[in-house]
């Protein structure tokens, strides 16, 4: 969380390192509901095809930044 930014109707978690698989869209809100769906898609199509592990317990599962392009994580082991 930056720096000065206390959301009082949210929770803020805190958690150590770990390993998460990224994807990054560029203009994600030309049309939403495809592009950043899709992107979870792809995302779980590569971490299936790589072997990788979709964690959810335990740690943040997934999380994005937003902005003129956006950033997806998913934890993964």
């Amino acid at each position: 969380m930056p720096e000065g930014i206390h959301p009082e109707e949210l929770e803020v978690k805190a958690q150590s390192g770990h390993k998460y698989a990224p994807i990054h869209i560029d203009r994600p809100f030309d049309n939403p509901f495809s592009t950043i769906s899709g992107a979870y898609h792809t995302l779980e199509d590569y971490m299936r095809t790589t072997g990788l592990v979709h964690v959810k317990d335990e740690v943040i599962p997934c999380f994005e930044t937003v902005g003129e392009s956006m950033d997806v994580f998913m934890a993964c082991r």
